[in-house]
């Protein structure tokens, strides 16, 4: 028992040492260089400092302050409490919060090595096969390209849950299933995403270990320990899904989508690999899933020695098992045939018997006659009957990486099966918030790491002359594929400390990346910020930066009325002359402070009102609609869901009009177009005309809606209605012409009322 926690201390130190070389000289500096990205390590920092400051799931909690006046935009993005038992006391002694990241940026890789060191030496036995499993894990190319995500990188308690749950199985002590439990409940605060990424390889443990075995006992005491974790995160559950959906935040279907890998994203590998970092066969975004060659090839042997050994039994198993392989194949070729061929069918009598258009559904049907095939195989069944973890773990890596490809999953951009499994758990309540399915890769680099600890126990119990030089080897191959170049620091951004009395502070330029920078001067100023960046924007964030961007002077005027309002302004930055004589041109506007690289303005508190407009009168039936583009989308506007949306179909010019026809001369209070969720697309100048006869116009409504636009995502950020007030006008046709520009967002309107009588 001595010998084996003294080589566990000398693995968890060898684990340090690598993750002090791999990112040095972090460790020189740490309190003062952001490592590897000055962007989301920024909105991390900005996090941790709030955690170690607050109490959580107090209302002060969820009321992060920036993207001020909203509440609850804590819910906007990860809130990162499970990296805050190592941050927080360290932020504590120090006051430092860049220490404070930077110790838990810098501790993920040795603790994700050990938690796999532990779980591998439970399945093996042997610490050398072990570290194996540590390093394939902690050190795994894929961790390398998600450095900028510490909460991706602290991946750690996964090892230690399934740790749990393999101990408890072996000896029935209660502790151990209390392990899984505190282990999911912080792997589920350090990452919200392992909530439900982790349930799955739970789910698929149960089916492999508990159930089939018939182990009903066990199965209840797991199941009453994840319950109990389940119950301690719903206060967290709660406050995401209370917040989330009263702003009607959701991820689109595209969204997912584009954060999905590609199958060939195997041969993708991040590109500050030192070996491998030429590797990309296909760009997509958080698509970099190449595992090296080591564990492949290791597995791959591993698995071949434990398949042959189990084939020798079942023969008449193995005749149906080839059976299916071969309809299969079969079945593949006529998959492949579209692609080749074009679309073909097959007719009998003027009756279709046979038709194949696409690859999807007929490939789908192939993968599943090749499942079924190989859940028949002698060697399979041999490893299910045995319980093999081996087995389990290997078919893991693959289950775990079929869900990472996302609900739609695509071969050279090409979709290629029918229902994925990742669109089933879609179904689940919170899954479609989860924005990048390919982080269950994560959970594939744990199963690749422990299934290739568990191959070489199997190579060198073939070979024992192997036995010594064997995980030596592996060890240094796999330290020599994943190892990247050296992590470059960064210079945090100056402080700008308060120079004057006031309630919020905002800060100039403002734009999402520059944003990151006002979050982390809060850090020490501790002031409300109206600037904010996370995983979700506030409804009203893109509105009010078009005004600001516009130099709009009631856009300030506006903040005022949420308090004292400090301004400070960056030189140096672009436009920040323009942004300079903005503020000074303001009547409210008085410097406080200006040196060589900012100038800090105070603007007092008034008490002017700003409120949505209010429309009177009932909603008018509408005739029809006529756009100037994507006509094929205008009922969409009058669908009642706004979900669905008529949009331009690319950035706003001044010839995008929509004219609606009453059907008949009407008494006009006003109109009212809604964009609910697609909070930047309002018009950037709108003018609204009235007609009798649909050839005299006369103008009913002008100007620039962007404050408006302000007001409808605050007051109510789930319709964010556009009103427009038309006091009493008669009319029959409303001819609506964006008259403004943008470069980016569309015009879009997901819900239209014209309210008169």
């Amino acid at each position: 028992m001595r010998r084996s926690l003294v080589l566990f201390g000398l693995s968890a130190a060898f684990y340090f040492l690598l993750a002090v070389a791999l990112t040095w000289p972090l460790v020189l500096t740490p309190g003062s260089v952001v490592p590897n990205d000055p962007g989301d390590s920024l909105l991390n920092t900005f996090l941790l400092a709030w955690n170690a400051r607050v109490v959580p799931l107090t209302e002060e909690w969820w009321n992060l302050p920036q993207f001020y006046p909203v509440q609850g935009a804590m819910a906007f993005s990860e809130h990162l409490l499970g990296l805050s038992v190592l941050a927080n006391p360290v932020i504590w002694a120090t006051g430092n919060a860049l220490l404070g990241y930077n110790a838990a940026f810098l501790l993920s890789f040795p603790l994700c090595a050990l938690g796999a060191h532990a779980l591998g030496h439970e399945l093996t036995r042997r610490h050398d096969a072990a570290l194996i499993a540590g390093i394939a894990y902690g050190f795994a190319p894929y961790r390398m390209s998600q450095l900028a995500h510490v909460q991706v990188l602290s991946s750690y308690w996964i090892p230690f849950a399934l740790l749990g749950l393999h101990r408890f199985l072996r000896t029935g002590d209660w502790r151990w299933a209390a392990l899984f439990a505190v282990s999911f409940y912080l792997q589920s605060l350090a990452n919200g995403y392992y909530l439900f990424f982790l349930s799955v390889l739970v789910a698929l443990w149960l089916v492999w270990f508990v159930i089939a075995a018939r182990r009903w006992a066990v199965l209840g005491t797991i199941l009453l320990a994840w319950g109990a974790a389940g119950l301690a995160f719903a206060p967290f559950a709660f406050g995401y899904l209370k917040w989330q959906g009263a702003y009607g935040f959701r991820r689109w279907p595209e969204e997912i989508q584009a954060f999905s890998p590609d199958v060939a994203s195997l041969l993708s590998a991040s590109g500050n690999l030192r070996l491998w970092g030429w590797l990309n066969v296909i760009e997509r975004p958080e698509s970099q899933l190449f595992p090296g060659l080591t564990p492949g090839v290791l597995i791959l042997a591993g698995v071949v020695l434990a398949w042959i050994a189990a084939a020798r039994t079942g023969i008449h198993r193995l005749r149906t098992s080839r059976i299916l392989f071969l309809l299969a194949a079969s079945v593949g070729m006529v998959a492949a045939s579209p692609t080749l061929l074009g679309p073909w069918r097959i007719e009998l009598f003027g009756i279709r018997l046979l038709s194949v258009s696409t690859t999807q559904k007929p490939l789908s049907l192939a993968i599943l006659l090749a499942i079924l095939a190989s859940a028949v195989h002698p060697s399979i069944r041999a490893g299910w009957a045995r319980r093999s973890p081996l087995a389990f773990y290997a078919i893991g890596a693959v289950v775990m990486w079929l869900f990472s490809l996302g609900p739609a999953p695509t071969l050279m951009h090409q979709p290629f099966l029918y229902r994925a499994p990742y669109a089933w758990l879609m179904m689940l309540p919170g899954v479609d918030g989860v924005r990048v399915p390919g982080r269950f890769w994560t959970l594939a680099t744990l199963c690749l790491a422990i299934a290739g600890g568990l191959s070489c126990v199997h190579l060198v119990t073939r070979w024992p002359v192997l036995r010594k030089a064997l995980p030596g080897v592996i060890t240094t191959l796999l330290l020599i594929e994943s190892w990247p170049q050296p992590v470059r620091l960064y210079r945090p951004p100056d402080p700008r400390p308060a120079h004057a009395r006031a309630n919020i502070r905002l800060e100039l330029p403002s734009f999402p990346a520059r944003d990151l920078t006002a979050l982390y001067r809060a850090v020490e100023h501790r002031r409300p910020v109206v600037n904010g960046y996370s995983g979700y924007f506030a409804p009203h964030y893109w509105a009010l930066q078009y005004l600001v961007g516009a130099r709009d002077a009631e856009a300030l005027t506006f903040l005022t009325t949420l308090g004292s309002l400090e301004v400070v302004v960056d030189h140096g930055q672009p436009g920040s002359g323009r942004l300079l004589r903005y503020v000074e041109k303001h009547p409210l506007a008085e410097t406080v402070h200006r040196d060589e690289e900012y100038t800090v303005f105070r603007l007092s508190r008034t008490t002017s009102q700003y409120r949505l407009p209010q429309l009177s009168g009932t909603a008018l039936p509408v005739a029809s609609i006529q756009a100037s583009l994507y006509q094929d989308l205008v009922d969409r506007m009058t669908d009642g869901d706004r979900i669905t949306r008529w949009h331009t179909g690319g950035p706003m010019d001044p010839t995008n009009e929509v004219t609606v026809d009453l059907g008949a001369v009407r008494r006009l209070h006003g109109v009212e177009l809604q964009i609910g969720g697609y909070v930047a697309d309002f018009p950037r100048k709108l003018a609204i005309e009235l007609s009798d006869d649909g050839g005299t116009w006369r103008v009913g409504w002008s100007g620039s809606p962007g404050l408006m636009a302000v007001l409808a995502a605050l007051e109510e950020p789930l319709a964010v209605p556009l009103r427009f007030p038309l006091g009493g006008q008669r009319g029959r046709y409303i001819r609506m012409r964006q008259q403004g520009e943008d470069p980016v967002f569309y015009w879009s309107i997901a819900e239209l009322r014209v309210l008169g009588e």
